[in-house]
């Protein structure tokens, strides 16, 4: 069966039934997988990290929706919030059904004077864990005053600490990319050009990257035990040294995987039970 799962855009287990039957947006494409048939990544019972106690202007991962809209208001009073809602769909066999939406994340813009922009995308998991803060992304333009380089590194390093690793790319405009990792757990993925941003979502489907790293030894069996990861992006304007955007991102498996991994199973519970219940409804015509 193709695209039994999906996920829908609302604009502004398998597992256990060998044992016990206990329990910027994500694309519509949504979760793609043949029957109920589920990874054992999907299966394996993962429990929740400790988040790190970095903060992007106070935002942390981990927090309620509560906690961030707290975050953002202490940040700016002017803060314009757009909340994003998400809903799954699964089939019974012979008619969709959906999920009561949630919401997914959090899109805020803050005014500034001329040019420049400043924006946050906050994403939270998905039930029916408790919805946390499992990515933060900020991004700033400063067109009319840039500030200069070895003055922004030394900014950022002052609030974080030394970077676990420091690289450069681009043409004309160059970005230096910052990025740092817990100091318990190991940074997944290639880390030769700089730390990878771990991804995480709403949707399952993320849990084939871990997937792929474990295969490629570059991922513990367990993807919540991938660090969590904050990366500085701070690019200068062409020819020059000074700073005219600036992006702050930080992503946490430790919450992300056992969340996807929850996701999962509920939505493969919810389409074994639809198709038990229809199976057992309606009456047979008589014979």
């Amino acid at each position: 069966m193709k695209d039994s799962v999906r996920l829908i855009n609302i604009p502004p287990a398998e597992c256990d039934s060998m044992t016990d039957r206990a329990p910027r947006r994500i694309p519509s494409s949504g979760f793609r997988r043949r029957g109920l048939a589920l990874t054992a990544l999907l299966c394996s019972a993962t429990a929740v990290q400790a988040a790190p106690a970095w903060d992007i202007v106070g935002l942390k991962l981990g927090m309620t929706e509560q906690q961030a809209l707290a975050a953002i208001k202490a940040h700016s009073a002017n803060a314009q919030v757009t909340s994003n809602s998400l809903k799954f769909t699964y089939h019974d066999g012979a008619r969709q059904q959906e999920t009561p939406s949630f919401t997914s994340g959090l899109i805020v813009r803050i005014p500034q004077a001329g040019q420049d922009t400043e924006t946050i995308q906050v994403e939270f998991s998905a039930p029916p864990t408790d919805q946390r803060v499992i990515s933060l992304r900020r991004t700033l333009s400063n067109y009319a005053n840039p500030l200069a380089l070895e003055r922004m590194i030394d900014t950022v390093t002052q609030k974080y600490g030394k970077p676990s690793t420091e690289s450069k790319y681009g043409i004309g405009q160059i970005t230096t990319q910052l990025a740092w990792a817990e100091a318990n757990r190991k940074p997944c993925g290639k880390v030769d050009k700089g730390l990878l941003l771990p991804p995480v979502s709403q949707t399952p489907d993320s849990l084939k990257w871990y997937e792929l790293q474990q295969k490629n030894k570059l991922a513990p069996a367990n993807g919540a035990d991938c660090s969590a990861v904050l990366q500085a992006k701070l690019t200068t304007k062409a020819g020059g040294s000074s700073v005219v955007t600036m992006e702050f991102q930080m992503a946490d498996p430790g919450h992300g995987v056992p969340a996807m991994q929850a996701t999962a199973k509920w939505l493969a519970d919810l389409e074994a039970e639809a198709r038990k219940v229809r199976l057992n409804s309606g009456n047979a015509p008589k014979l």
